[in-house]
């Protein structure tokens, strides 16, 4: 008999176990060991963004990028961007409104998680009006249906930096 004490717990497993935690929409230890990092990344990304769009007007790369972007036609995907678009403004609140609501009857957990992630969209529009960048001149971009408001932050990328915060 050892007088040394013995290391019970079980090792962390790999980053397939994590990814499958996170799927089942329970992470447990080893989802956590990678989550919290990459929430980590994600915002310090999020950061160095909004410093180089706040230190630039635009930045050397995003009017090629816009224009290599601008020159694919997107065929038949406009009809459902035209259609998400449609949901902008008083209707999203009013959908996201009524989409809480519902997962509150019916899944509490996912009610609350809906929720949390609406925070999201308040940050944008403080970021957004803090920020105060103009969106990019109709010359430059094609735009489905013009709008109002400032550009920086996307919400795509409010979306996915949220997300990782809501997941770690």
């Amino acid at each position: 008999m050892s007088a040394q004490p013995q290391d019970t717990t079980a090792p962390l497993a790999e980053p397939k176990q994590a990814a499958a935690e996170v799927i089942a929409g329970r992470p447990g230890p080893t989802a956590r060991r990678w989550l919290g990092p990459a929430a980590l990344i994600v915002f310090v990304l999020f950061a160095i963004d909004t410093f180089l769009v706040v230190q630039n007007d635009v930045l050397p790369f995003d009017i090629s990028i816009a224009t290599f972007i601008q020159q694919f036609n997107w065929g038949p995907l406009v009809y459902p961007m035209e259609l998400i678009n449609l949901s902008a403004g008083i209707w999203q609140v009013l959908i996201g409104a009524v989409a809480v609501v519902a997962l509150f009857i019916f899944e509490r957990r996912a009610g609350w998680l809906l929720l949390i992630g609406s925070i999201s969209s308040g940050l944008d529009n403080i970021i957004k009006l803090v920020i105060s960048r103009q969106r990019p001149p109709a010359d430059l971009v094609h735009i489905l249906n013009p709008t109002t408001g400032f550009s920086f932050p996307s919400g795509h990328a409010v979306f996915f930096t949220w997300l990782s915060f809501m997941l770690a």
